[in-house]
């Protein structure tokens, strides 16, 4: 079966005219004919009836043409999908990365990226740390830059460690935790503190 027959086959039980369907697949009527022929050859039986100047679909005819529809379609889907991708020239690599990492943290791994893999087209997305992970697992993200301090790994993912990041606060200078070179986290109970959005260590 050749998907120039397929298609011949579904411009006549359309316009139910051989003439009109050649003029519409640009062929001559006697090369849309033979085309027809061979598929009715292939599929065991005629495909159309002709009764004087009335053509019409056979049962044959009838019971395939969605089959032939879909297979037609399906084909015109998968040229489609390829012109895209030849047009696109890179391949699209979606990155999420969490909303409170540094810029400066990235940029030289996002410039790093572009330098050696000129094929690809970086699209970036921020979001909190449990939503890029959700995501991630869902397909949405490729990859995710993402910390969730005291959680353990989602087996479902690879991890890699990119960096550390060292935490600090900010105090006046009569302040009971000022001059001190680490403050352990049980030390700061009962303080108040500016409280950073999305914050993955609030906890």
């Amino acid at each position: 079966m050749e998907m120039h027959q397929v298609r011949y086959f579904l411009a006549v039980a359309e316009d139910l005219n051989f003439t009109k369907a050649a003029e519409r697949c640009n062929v001559s009527q006697p090369a849309l004919s033979r085309a027809i022929q061979a598929l009715e050859q292939e599929l065991g039986g005629p495909l159309f009836r002709r009764e004087r100047s009335h053509t019409h679909l056979s049962e044959l005819g009838r019971m395939v043409e969605p089959h032939l529809a879909e297979i037609f379609d399906s084909t015109q889907s998968a040229k489609r999908m390829a012109q895209e991708y030849g047009r696109l020239g890179k391949t699209p690599l979606k990155l999420g990365i969490m909303s409170t990492i540094a810029p400066d943290q990235i940029i030289d791994l996002i410039a790093a990226v572009r330098a050696r893999y000129p094929g690809i087209e970086l699209r970036l997305c921020d979001s909190d740390a449990r939503d890029l992970r959700s995501r991630l697992i869902d397909g949405d993200f490729e990859l995710v830059i993402y910390a969730l301090p005291g959680e353990e790994p989602d087996e479902r993912t690879h991890l890699m460690p990119l960096f550390r990041e060292r935490m600090v606060m900010a105090v006046g200078s009569g302040h009971r935790l000022a001059n001190r070179s680490e403050v352990p986290v049980r030390d700061m109970n009962g303080e108040n503190y500016i409280h950073r959005n999305n914050c993955e260590f609030a906890g």
